[in-house]
């Protein structure tokens, strides 16, 4: 079977759920025979137009390089952002480049003969290609979309105000809409019309389990680790005051952070003020495959989001066989059972977050078990092999009723 993954864009730092997700369940899918290629927009100007990875390739549809626009403009000091949104950015941008993708597309698709499309969370552009192209009947395959996230705001060059799952139901043409948490599905479900209510389904996402295992023989070098965006979304913001409860018990507590995100510059700042800098070891912006290892020298996963659709990070350092402090919301709350394979707090409380850290560092039996049945949980439901498994099932039975 071939598969045509589509995706609106890829974060060109590599960062991010579902470009996690495509390039482990490519791998999946070649173990059993299948192959696998992704459509997107190119972040750059003289992105190449095809990229062969193990797995998978990448073709770039260029359009009226919006996408690249997009991460010019996002590339610019704030300051200077709004000077520069008039001379990148065109009202009818948007209409513009779907009319250009949708011949891109139309002619890849006949280049690769794929079985089926599977878009992800492509909520503003390849959203209306797949709708252009079934008014114009010119998609002849089923097209399925999983959704990743949750609601946000959206300004469109137009300088329309919006949300990304506003875009999305407004140009419908998938067939099936995968959710990936019972939460995703239902904030799918409040902006869909009702009678495509029933081709909404709750898939969990998985991970690959021969890749995010423990690894015996590495050392700790950090009791915290903090690994993705650093927005206030993810509570990044709680961590100075967080280090500096912690700091009169644990003088010696190391933790260690990864990622980009607009509050960076103001975090530093801050463990600065709160004297815990010299606490926080910065990696930056790190490669998907230094990911594990990385998770494997710490002892404590931290991920206190506020809002999160689902949290595959909370799976990986599970299966890393790393204890993961979380938070009682939305995705995370479908993860993780509190006191049994994971830790749950509340939102926006730093102290409940000290004293779960303080916790764990202080009780080895604790540690252990739930170290021990994080495993356990992960190998039982978020096994990658086992999501590819139920994606080809759905693959066929989509494949399957075109044909009637």
């Amino acid at each position: 079977m071939k598969i045509l993954h589509l995706c609106d864009s890829l974060n060109p730092a590599g960062l991010g759920g579902y470009e996690s997700i495509i390039h482990y369940l490519s791998k999946a899918m070649t173990a059993e025979g299948h192959e696998s290629f992704i459509a997107t927009q190119p972040p750059y100007r003289n992105s190449p137009e095809e990229i062969q990875k193990q797995h998978y390739t990448i073709f770039h549809l260029p359009g009226n390089l919006l996408e690249a626009r997009k991460w010019e403009f996002y590339a610019l000091p704030e300051d200077e952002r709004e000077e520069a949104a008039g001379k990148l950015f065109k009202p009818n941008d948007v209409g513009e480049n779907v009319g250009i993708l949708t011949d891109q597309l139309v002619r890849l698709i006949h280049e690769i003969q794929p079985d089926i499309i599977h878009a992800h969370s492509t909520y503003v552009v390849f959203n209306k290609v797949i709708t252009k192209l079934r008014l114009l009947s010119e998609l002849e395959i089923p097209a399925i979309v999983t959704i990743h996230g949750l609601p946000k705001p959206l300004i469109l060059p137009s300088g329309k105000e919006t949300t990304d799952f506003k875009e999305f139901t407004s140009d419908f043409g998938f067939d099936l809409v995968i959710a990936v948490s019972e939460n995703v599905a239902g904030a799918i479900k409040e902006h869909l019309d009702s009678d495509f209510h029933e081709r909404v389904r709750t898939i969990y996402s998985g991970i690959d389990l021969s890749v995010f295992r423990p690894l015996p023989d590495v050392d700790k070098q950090w009791d915290l680790a903090f690994m993705g965006r650093l927005e206030a979304m993810k509570s990044i913001d709680l961590f100075p005051e967080m280090l500096s409860l912690l700091k009169p018990k644990f003088p010696d507590l190391r933790m260690m952070m990864t990622g980009e995100g607009s509050l960076k510059d103001w975090l530093f700042k801050e463990f600065e003020k709160e004297g815990v800098s010299s606490m926080v070891d910065y990696q930056g912006v790190v490669e998907t495959d230094d990911v594990p290892a990385l998770i494997n020298k710490s002892r404590v996963f931290l991920y206190p989001s506020r809002r999160e659709p689902f949290g595959l990070s909370i799976i990986e350092a599970m299966a890393c066989g790393v204890p993961v402090i979380t938070t009682d919301v939305f995705g995370p709350r479908e993860i993780v059972k509190h006191n049994y394979d994971g830790i749950a707090v509340s939102p926006d409380d730093v102290r409940a977050l000290a004293d779960a850290v303080e916790t764990l560092l202080s009780d080895d039996d604790l540690w252990k078990k739930i170290a021990q049945n994080g495993l356990k949980s992960v190998a039982e439901r978020y096994d990658i092999k086992e999501h590819a498994k139920q994606l080809v099932t759905i693959y066929q039975e989509m494949i399957d009723r075109g044909k009637k």
